[in-house]
Parts: structure tokens; C-alpha cells; sequence
């Protein structure tokens, strides 16, 4: 009885090299967000934190797990996920029915640019993702709500340190009055939204609320952008 054998089929070496390159190509735009949200984690939100690990080790001789509980970095009771939740879900059907002008979010020095005219594809949600959810909601609510609010919360009265800390909050984005002077209405509502995250934050003890609202907010605006854009 004879032994049937399959032919293999040969591969050479340039049918590698090839393959390897058309896999390169459609990953490579999956490199720059990915290495912004983690120069933004480990410098934007690891610098601050590692310098409040610290203080409170030298100072208050805290262990790691108490330090970073007291930055919101902890679970959430269910009354307060809820809560964001819902504020999550308000925020991203006030930005799908409106209908701000594009132009602004597509110029120099909008972080909503690189968006425009990708469509609702893969490459724009993962980049939405990185952008929304890991570069600026971890690294913005660590800093603000988890360090900042958390701290201010500690030593005032819960109103005078949310409004501090909402304060304090707007000031970076008070830039928008520089590249989109004509959206200077989402200065209020920015500053809304901060005392809301805050209080989350605050009553909580956790940052997953605030992150939550904040994630859904930038992740909606950059596909907005993307589906908007399309020619």
C-alpha cells in the first residue's frame, strides 16, 4: 500500500519578506496612538503620581495600596457608576444631535484632526479608543479628579473643593479659545461636566465614574469627526 504524501508548498524568502511588509503596512497606523497614550500615561499621569507615591511614603510612611486609593484608584459603588453612566449616555446623545461646525475640529492644532476622513472603520474606533479612553480620560482624571479633587476634597468643604478643583480643570481648556475661538460655548459646559465628574469623584472615592464620562464624551467627539469627514 503506498503512502500518499502532500506536496508542501515552498515559500522563499522574498515571499516572506513581502508578506511581512504588507503586514507592516496595515498595521502602521496603529503606532503613533499607541505610543502618544503611553508617553501620555507614563509622563502626563506616571510623573504626577510617582511624585505623590513619594511624598506620602517620606511623609506619611503610607503604603502603595493606601496612597493609591486615596488618587482614586479604587473600585466604584454601583449608585455612582450608574450615575455616570447615565450622565455618560446624556453627553453622547447631546453630541450626536449636535451639530457643531466641523471646520474647527479639523484645523492646525485640533487633536480631533488625525480623525478626519477615516470613516466608522477599525483604524478610527481603535484610535478613538486609545485617544478618548487612555490618553486623555485615564491620564486627565488621574491627575485632576484622582490627585487634584482628591486632595482639595481632604482639606475643604465638599462645594469649595469641587468648584476648585472645576476651576482648575478649565484652565488648559480655556486654549480652545485659541484654536477654535468659535466653539468658546463649550467652555460652560466643560466646567459643567467637571463639577459633575468631580462630585462622582468625590462621594465615591473612585475615578472610574468621572473616567467613564470623560472616556464617552472624547471618544464620541473624535468618530463624530471621522463619519463627518467622510467625502
Amino acid at each position: 500500500m503506498l503512502a500518499l504524501r502532500g506536496r508542501r508548498r515552498r515559500v522563499s524568502p522574498g515571499m516572506t519578506v513581502a508578506a511581512i511588509r504588507r503586514t507592516k503596512g496595515k498595521t502602521m497606523w496603529l503606532v503613533s496612538p499607541v505610543t502618544n497614550a503611553l508617553i501620555a500615561v507614563l509622563l502626563l499621569a506616571g510623573l504626577p503620581f510617582l511624585g505623590y507615591v513619594i511624598f506620602h511614603k517620606w511623609r506619611h510612611k503610607r503604603r502603595f495600596v493606601e496612597i493609591a486609593r486615596r488618587a482614586g484608584l479604587q473600585g466604584s459603588g454601583a449608585r455612582y457608576v450608574l450615575i455616570s453612566a447615565a450622565v455618560a449616555l446624556l453627553v453622547v446623545g447631546v453630541l450626536l444631535l449636535w451639530h457643531p461646525p466641523i471646520a474647527p475640529f479639523v484645523q492646525a492644532g485640533s487633536p480631533q484632526r488625525d480623525f478626519a476622513g477615516l470613516g466608522m472603520g477599525i483604524p478610527a474606533i481603535v484610535m478613538a479608543l486609545l485617544y478618548g479612553v487612555v490618553q486623555t480620560g485615564f491620564v486627565e482624571e488621574l491627575v485632576f479628579r484622582g490627585l487634584i479633587a482628591g486632595s482639595l476634597a481632604r482639606r475643604l468643604p465638599l462645594v469649595w473643593a469641587n468648584l476648585l478643583q472645576a476651576a482648575i480643570f478649565l484652565l488648559p481648556h480655556l486654549l480652545i479659545l485659541k484654536t477654535m475661538p468659535e466653539l468658546w460655548v463649550l467652555l460652560p459646559l466643560i466646567f459643567l461636566l467637571a463639577l459633575i465628574m468631580g462630585w462622582v469623584r468625590i462621594k465615591s472615592g473612585s475615578i472610574i465614574g468621572s473616567w467613564l464620562v470623560h472616556a464617552a464624551l472624547n471618544v464620541t467627539m473624535c468618530l463624530t469627526v471621522a463619519v463627518r469627514t467622510v467625502v
